[in-house]
């Protein structure tokens, strides 16, 4: 039987590309690793790690074993985290995964106020694309998912409660002309204009093409598309006169997006409302609530 220990000691070693460096990480002479290794690959009957130049790799099966041995290293460190959050007098945790978007424009204040007055029980923030956050909530790997309403993904076990209204517009720098006419521009010149994706591989519908079926626009191409990074985007559009699709609250509401702004339309834009989601099955949970209620009241001064 293969040892849980082992396996999470294999994984330091394809992590860290070295015995050498493992050892030292995990406080073990490397002669015990090495052994470690060999009794591995006793079990499985070949090589799990192969010697290159510059340190190991794992093999086709070793990086099988390598992931399982990551899992029992995140479990042992959720355990220990439990305990400290049981010794500090905490009775929960709530794991909260928050669009990128959000997480660069408002979220920041929101947590602030947490740490101040701070809940009975202790939060786990991750970052991430709406759908990867979407698919963790579905696997019971987050409890709560603060993102848009509209996602292309799987949805039936989960519940979302409206949070803030939004929808979308086109953002410009403030070096861009476009950026300082009052007046809509026409829809023939957005089209000769250089465009730049935000969220394209993020789950969230539409986005930069909503906008232009809404303008009545031909598809306009972009040279380049981000998804999960905001801060890349906003340097490119204080750089150059490329545009892009941005929720429109979100960026009036953010200290950070100052050196952009809203470029005038002729037609409204799809919408792209704010949405705190969770699953069906938590709906009784007494932190769940506590947070949700937090959440809609912070939200809710945006509103008022």
């Amino acid at each position: 039987m293969l040892d849980p220990k082992h396996l999470s000691w294999l994984a330091d070693i394809a992590d860290l590309g070295s015995l050498s460096s493992a050892a030292q990480k995990l406080n073990v002479t490397q002669p015990t690793l090495s052994r470690a290794v060999q009794v591995i690959e006793e079990h499985v009957g070949g090589k799990v790690l192969v010697r290159e130049r510059h340190g190991v790799r794992p093999t086709e099966i070793g990086a099988r074993l390598v992931e399982m041995g990551r899992k029992i290293v995140e479990t042992k460190a959720q355990a220990e985290d439990i305990v400290d959050l049981w010794q500090d007098g905490l009775e929960r945790d709530l794991r909260v995964g928050v669009g990128t978007m959000l997480a660069t424009t408002v979220m920041g204040s929101f947590f602030a106020q947490m740490v101040a007055d701070p809940p009975r029980y202790a939060l786990r923030v991750v970052s991430a694309t709406v759908s990867r956050l979407i698919e963790r909530l579905n696997n019971d790997e987050l409890d709560v998912v603060l993102a848009p309403e509209r996602v292309n993904h799987f949805q039936d076990d989960l519940a979302q409660h409206h949070l803030m209204k939004d929808n979308l517009g086109i953002f410009a720098g403030l070096q861009n002309s476009l950026a300082l006419n009052t007046r809509p521009v026409p829809t023939k010149e957005l089209e000769t204009k250089q465009w730049i994706s935000v969220g394209a591989l993020s789950g969230i519908s539409g986005t930069n093409q909503e906008v232009f079926d809404a303008l009545g626009m031909r598809n306009t191409p972009s040279r380049i598309a981000f998804t999960g990074d905001i801060v890349m985007v906003l340097e490119i559009l204080r750089k150059t006169d490329a545009l892009c699709v941005l929720p429109r609250r979100l960026v009036a509401l953010s200290d950070r997006m100052h050196e952009i702004a809203l470029v005038s339309t002729d037609a409204p834009l799809p919408s792209r409302n704010l949405a705190f989601w969770s699953r069906k099955s938590d709906r009784d949970r007494p932190e769940l609530i506590d947070f949700r209620a937090k959440t809609e009241g912070y939200f809710r001064g945006f509103e008022d």
